[in-house]
């Protein structure tokens, strides 16, 4: 008997959420032994196992022997891949960028310069603030050189925070709306086939201002000390793997994709 696969947390990251569904996909075939997808496929059993493991973004080509060999539809898993490789990108230039602000932050010079100095950081301030507000609509520049910039994405963190410190995932799968507001599936604008879990990685086209929504369990005990609470009425339009498009609340959004992402309004 093989030894069992590792768990995975899906909302960790870009990965993880990637190789979780690539081990859905394979019980969904009645979990064939990597040694008999080798043969089906000629990838070694290792990368093949490799690809599911969460620590590392696999190359397509063995991605789409893993999907072959489990019966998968290789348009939408190469589509899934792209977004997933685009959003390690964004997050190795949200880094980067990070690194280069801490770098040119001015060192604080002696008191008898001590006005100049104020000028200089308030202005640095301001340039900071605008390159974080532009960072997913140009490119930044690192050693002088230009850097491609990503399409944006969203990560999803389908999770209700609940007493004064669990952040749970909800037992009710999230899913985009035609219209920004909550209850969709009640009131019939849900869009069908768009339920999802923490960990799924969509393309982000604009955003609204629509109903205030908020992840937090308002009936428990010391929720206003839970900090990963959050409540908005911000709303994102999404793109899925598939191309379908619609809303969805920021509060099912994870941390780092929060904040509007620079993106324009929709409609505008």
């Amino acid at each position: 008997m093989g030894r069992p696969e590792r768990p995975l947390d899906p909302a960790a990251g870009p990965i993880q959420a990637f190789a979780a569904d690539l081990r859905k996909l394979r019980q969904g075939a009645g979990n064939p032994k990597y040694l008999q997808m080798q043969r089906l496929t000629g990838r070694s059993r290792t990368s093949l196992a490799e690809a599911a493991g969460g620590d590392h973004l696999a190359t397509w080509e063995t991605v789409g022997a893993y999907v072959r060999a489990c019966g998968g539809d290789l348009t939408t898993w190469e589509r899934r891949w792209t977004d997933t490789r685009d959003a390690l990108r964004s997050q190795r230039h949200e880094t980067d960028t990070r690194e280069i602000v801490t770098a040119s932050r001015p060192q604080r010079p002696p008191s008898s310069s001590l006005i100049p100095w104020i000028i200089t950081a308030l202005l640095s301030t301001v340039a900071v603030s605008a390159a974080a507000v532009i960072v997913y609509s140009a490119p930044p520049v690192i050693r002088g050189k230009s850097v491609a910039s990503s399409p944006p994405i969203v990560v999803v963190q389908n999770k209700i925070a609940t007493g004064p410190s669990a952040l749970i995932e909800d037992s009710t799968p999230a899913y985009l709306s035609a219209k920004p507001i909550p209850f969709c599936s009640e009131q019939r604008c849900e869009i069908a086939r768009t339920q999802m879990s923490s960990g799924a990685v969509l393309r982000a086209i604009c955003t609204v201002r629509g109903a205030k929504m908020t992840n937090e369990n308002l009936h428990s005990a010391g929720i206003t000390r839970n900090k990963g609470g959050v409540i908005s009425s911000l709303w994102y339009r999404v793109e899925m793997p598939g191309g379908t498009t619609g809303y969805l609340s920021e509060v099912y959004v994870a941390p780092a994709y929060r904040g509007g992402l620079g993106l324009s309004t929709c409609g505008a």
